[in-house]
């Protein structure tokens, strides 16, 4: 049974730059999985667009589909792992919200605990989260 996995982290990027971060290939690849030499960052920001980010070296993946786009405000899209032990095709939801100087950017992530891995999918969006709120306004882009 679906279960929602809420994650928030504070950036002093702006909304727009959030999106942007999340949107542009380029950016991905800064913040995504930087520590994955031969990660790939596939984006087709539209409504029914793809996206991919695969690492063959981590035997790592996720691919899905754009469901609803509000620009510079919400990201809503389908999940699936790729490769072996795949398991459902999940719903993620990315809110940016302005806050103070910055923004705040929600992840919830509707996870099938009994198919998936709850914990793993938490530290994973800490980890994302993390290195995203880490990037400096100033070179994230506008």
């Amino acid at each position: 049974m679906p279960d929602d996995l809420v994650t928030t982290r504070s950036t002093a990027l702006s909304p727009d730059q959030v999106w942007q971060a999340w949107t542009d290939p380029g950016r991905l690849a800064t913040w995504w999985w930087p520590h994955l030499p031969d990660a790939t960052y596939e984006v087709d920001p539209q409504v029914g667009g793809q996206y991919r980010f695969v690492s063959s070296e981590a035997g790592l993946g996720v691919r899905g589909t754009f469901t609803e786009l509000v620009p510079p405000e919400r990201i809503f899209m389908t999940w699936e792992w790729v490769g072996e032990g795949a398991g459902p095709i999940e719903i993620v939801t990315v809110g940016i919200e302005e806050h103070g100087d910055g923004s705040q950017v929600t992840v919830t992530h509707s996870v099938d605990s009994v198919a998936g891995d709850r914990e793993g999918a938490r530290e994973g969006w800490e980890s994302v989260l993390d290195r995203l709120a880490a990037l400096p306004a100033d070179t994230a882009g506008s």
